[in-house]
């Protein structure tokens, strides 16, 4: 269990995560996360597109193992600074960070397609309003492939956003605490999620979809969160953390994880794929963070990828309305020639959504946050009790959580 582990002979201490990664934790923005976005979110359109061998589902999926890990690391932040978490406060910043983008998008879509005399799905179209199109879609199977048949993974976010806070005060008060019911949800989910695939036959769409069958990659995020701020599995993490070229390897299990389910079809992906890529996609963003600075990786800190991660939710809204008009528009040009139009036009409606709908509200929304702490004396007691090089005694941070870690601006992909 984290925090009991047996005292090592090793020169690492027990207890200390490795120095480069408590360093960038420590810092006040995550690196390398908004590259994370960007490629999540250029493996869903480029699947959109036609692309059926890049794998977009992996880019939803790691979307959800993000988006539990930077949630839990801000209620985590609130809950170190104040010793509570205001679930009025965090509805209201989630508000103010969603919302505005989707229901413009949403407005906008629904105006075009009765203005052009479009077909429109009416279930699905109130369905999404609401924030429940993933069930809608999951229960109806054959739906409708419009501007807001995507907006199903946006619904198993906010059901996620809408439920979690309450899920982690009470796992906080619990007894046993994260260590125990934390992975203990995440093992429920895949039961259950086997169960419906191969016991009751279930819908492929329903369990791909609903939030239910899902879960667990946001909490896989979740566990995440808790075993860096916390310290726990040092080991692990020393072992993860040990060379650059070590992060190459959950990637390579990522692609032969696709191969296979490209061959295998849905039994591989409901019973395998969905246990091992989340699981492998959390490893990578802790390696990712401890390596940002890395010859082999710093390249992800690069300007122009920190941006497309900060417009990554626009991006996701903007790309489905523009991917099939321009493949028909430009039919007989080469694939990639259009696609290239295609992301230039998708990039385009992002940034515009980004500065006039999402900016305005992103600055409102600050008046909601936590308020901060004195985090400059924070960092230095952080360094001297974590970093192996300080003098510390073997086991002396061991299963003590990691205070007063700043987590990076809320730049959440959908």
């Amino acid at each position: 269990m984290p925090g009991s582990l047996v005292a090592s002979p090793a020169s690492l201490l027990p207890g200390v995560l490795p120095p480069r990664l408590v360093r960038h934790l420590s810092g006040r923005n995550l690196p390398a996360l908004d590259a994370v976005r960007a490629a999540g979110a250029f493996l869903v359109i480029a699947f959109h597109f036609g692309f059926s061998s890049i794998p977009g589902p992996t880019g939803v999926l790691i979307f959800y193992v993000l988006s539990g890990f930077l949630i839990t690391w801000l209620l985590l932040r609130e809950h170190g600074q104040t010793g509570s978490v205001s679930l009025k406060g965090f509805y209201i910043r989630r508000a103010l960070r969603i919302f505005p983008a989707f229901y413009f998008y949403w407005v906008v879509v629904m105006a075009l397609r009765l203005a052009l005399d479009k077909p429109i799905d009416w279930g699905q179209a109130v369905s999404s309003f609401f924030y429940v199109n993933n069930y809608y879609q999951g229960l109806a199977g054959d739906h409708l492939r419009s501007p807001l048949s995507h907006t199903w993974s946006l619904a198993v976010e906010e059901q996620f956003y809408l439920l979690w806070p309450l899920g982690f005060l009470l796992v906080l008060r619990s007894r046993r605490g994260p260590a125990l019911w934390l992975p203990a949800a995440i093992i429920g989910v895949w039961i259950y999620r086997s169960i419906l695939h191969a016991g009751f036959k279930v819908s492929s769409v329903y369990i791909y979809e609903g939030f239910e069958a899902r879960a667990d990659h946001l909490l896989v995020g979740c566990l995440l969160a808790f075993a860096l701020r916390r310290g726990w599995w040092p080991g692990f993490w020393r072992a993860c953390c040990g060379h650059p070229a070590l992060a190459l390897l959950p990637i390579a299990g990522l692609g032969l994880s696709t191969l296979a389910h490209q061959r295998l079809g849905n039994d591989y992906r409901f019973l395998a794929a969905f246990v091992l890529d989340p699981l492998l996609v959390a490893v990578l963003l802790a390696q990712l963070i401890a390596f940002s600075d890395s010859p082999w990786w710093s390249w992800l800190n690069a300007r122009w990828l920190r941006y497309l991660g900060t417009i990554s939710y626009s991006t996701y809204l903007w790309q489905q309305p523009i991917l099939d008009p321009v493949r028909r528009l430009l039919d007989g040009w080469p694939m990639a020639s259009q696609l290239m139009v295609a992301l230039a036009l998708i990039y385009g409606a992002a940034t515009g959504s980004y500065y006039l709908i999402e900016k305005p509200f992103l600055r409102l929304k600050e008046r909601f946050s936590p308020a901060a702490s004195a985090h400059a004396a924070s960092f230095g007691r952080l360094e001297r009790s974590l970093m192996p090089d300080a003098g510390v005694s073997a086991g002396s941070t061991s299963g003590k959580p990691l205070k007063n870690l700043v987590p990076p601006s809320e730049q959440l992909p959908a």
